[in-house]
């Protein structure tokens, strides 16, 4: 057998049983997704049949001595909140330790736990309800259901006309939004400027909120798929702003999908598109902006 010395990869691990008192006052790993799109979904998970796999989390421990958690957010915060979700917390957790000396290390093993087979499975899902709710998409990105993260975006702070809140149930969103998606999907963003996850979501977004079929956002989602923006001086279209700034400001967080750099992203595209169906010029945008994917649905 063909094989290598593990030993010293194993002396960076334990395994600790931890009361969830102790587990509660940890905070969570700087790229943690926004677990709260996930909450509604793991409380009824957690309440339908527990398993001893509820009991296992994941935690970091830096080389102070500080620690924060690296898998069991979501958990976490369900538990945290009894009165909203009606699910009781143990007494008591398994913890996988991992003894970590940065944070690009501490981001590799994020995301080897929060990776693959969980998005497949999404993608899977995804696929299967557009089909059960009798969706025929064309588009290589829909079909294969690779924009999952744009899906829980778009229902994070949104309220159905009957009041009901919907992020969490994938169904229900997919149902929801179905006409937009069916509109993106006929414009075709495969292979366009209509790359990223953040982008995705923010299209659906201004399709929900101004109409599937309103020429104005159409017109205006086919010059964002090519490219075009305008710029006159020192003063720009939300297009350009989107093409030319929003990468170099944003940095290595432009199309980022974990719980910080999604709805800063989304703050930001938001309100460029905004402003180019207003019709207005900028040069620049404000901190203002911060909470603009936040309150895009309440006028």
């Amino acid at each position: 057998m063909n094989s290598f010395d593990s030993k010293d990869v194993m002396e960076t691990v334990s395994k600790e049983t931890i009361r969830t008192a102790d587990f509660f006052k940890l905070d969570e790993v700087p790229m943690q997704r926004n677990h709260t799109l996930r909450a509604k979904k793991v409380a009824k998970e957690l309440t339908s049949s527990f398993l001893p796999t509820g009991l296992e989390v994941s935690i970091v421990e830096y080389s102070n001595g500080k620690r924060q958690i690296l898998n069991g957010n979501t958990r976490k915060h369900v538990w945290m909140h009894y009165d909203n979700y009606g699910v009781k917390a143990p007494s008591h957790l398994f913890a996988t330790v991992y003894k970590v000396d940065s944070k690009n290390m501490v981001r590799s093993l994020y995301y080897s736990i929060d990776s693959s087979v969980a998005v497949e499975n999404s993608k899977h899902k995804i696929q299967g309800y557009c089909r059960e709710l009798g969706i025929e998409l064309t588009d290589r990105k829909f079909m294969t259901g690779t924009f999952t993260k744009a899906l829980e975006a778009i229902a994070a702070h949104y309220v159905t006309e009957d009041g009901d809140y919907i992020n969490g149930n994938m169904k229900a969103i997919i149902s929801e939004f179905k006409d937009e998606i069916v509109a993106l999907d006929t414009l075709g963003i495969s292979g366009s400027n209509i790359s990223n996850q953040p982008l995705i979501a923010a299209c659906l977004m201004v399709l929900k909120k101004y109409g599937a079929h309103n020429k104005k956002v159409w017109d205006m989602l086919v010059e964002l798929k090519n490219g075009h923006g305008n710029r006159t001086g020192s003063e720009c279209d939300g297009l350009f702003f989107i093409k030319y700034e929003l990468p170099t400001r944003l940095g290595d967080t432009w199309g980022k999908t974990d719980g910080v750099s999604l709805p800063s992203n989304l703050n930001l595209i938001l309100y460029c598109l905004d402003k180019y169906l207003d019709g207005t010029m900028f040069s620049k945008i404000g901190c203002t902006k911060d909470r603009y994917f936040e309150t895009f649905w309440e006028d």
